[in-house]
């Protein structure tokens, strides 16, 4: 068996000190690449390799990107004010919701997750279709761009409360940038609407920093 493939041993020393891995990259990073790759039940693989990939391109790259560039947007385009409501993406959220929500019912955590993955990419490709940064030059696309950053912003704030159970500090993170004082603990915020016209966005930081590589 190759030596990553074998089982964590404290007699072979290959044993993954967690607390490390916490104090380095984070505890939600941590959780998130259990729950991502270690599924209940089976045997699972943890490779030093595979997380950094995890974080860099999930969580860093996918999920931090789409809330970074969401509101960076809504600053530069919209002084950071949300626009008034627009349900384009709600039933994408819905489908969504309800899946995630059903999966948890029947404790099934890594396919929860990955749904919920699907939403992250769904609300990036949205971004890359519509291009608000194209339709940011044109006075005459304003209430299109208005339509677009909304759903973008109620997006992040529905994201937030589907990864609470598995990411709370990152779930509190994103809730303080949308500029919301409430906590996304209860799923029941999960509906479409939930993030106000008028509201002013918080401090926009990213939520996973992507790593410097030690050169060679």
């Amino acid at each position: 068996m190759a030596e990553e493939r074998r089982k964590l041993s404290k007699t072979t020393g290959n044993i993954v000190d967690p607390i490390a891995v916490i104090d380095e990259w984070g505890l939600d990073a941590f959780r998130f690449y259990v729950v991502r790759e270690l599924a209940i039940g089976p045997d699972g693989n943890w490779t030093d390799e595979g997380f950094e990939m995890r974080y860099e391109s999930e969580l860093a790259k996918k999920l931090g990107n789409l809330l970074n560039r969401s509101l960076s947007m809504l600053n530069r385009y919209r002084t950071g004010i949300t626009p008034v409501r627009s349900d384009e993406l709600a039933p994408a959220a819905a489908k969504i919701v309800a899946e995630t929500r059903a999966l948890l019912e029947q404790n099934e955590l890594q396919a929860a997750l990955q749904s919920i993955w699907s939403l992250v990419n769904h609300a990036n490709k949205y971004i890359d279709d519509t291009a608000p940064f194209k339709l940011a030059k044109d006075p005459a696309h304003a209430k299109r761009l208005d339509e677009v950053l909304y759903n973008l912003v109620d997006i992040c704030r529905i994201l937030a409360v589907l990864l609470w159970p598995f990411l709370p500090g990152t779930a509190e993170k994103m809730y303080r940038q949308l500029g919301l004082t409430n906590s996304p603990d209860q799923f029941g915020a999960s509906a479409w609407g939930g993030m106000p016209p008028g509201q002013k966005i918080g401090n926009v930081t990213p939520l996973f920093p992507i790593k410097e590589k030690p050169k060679a």
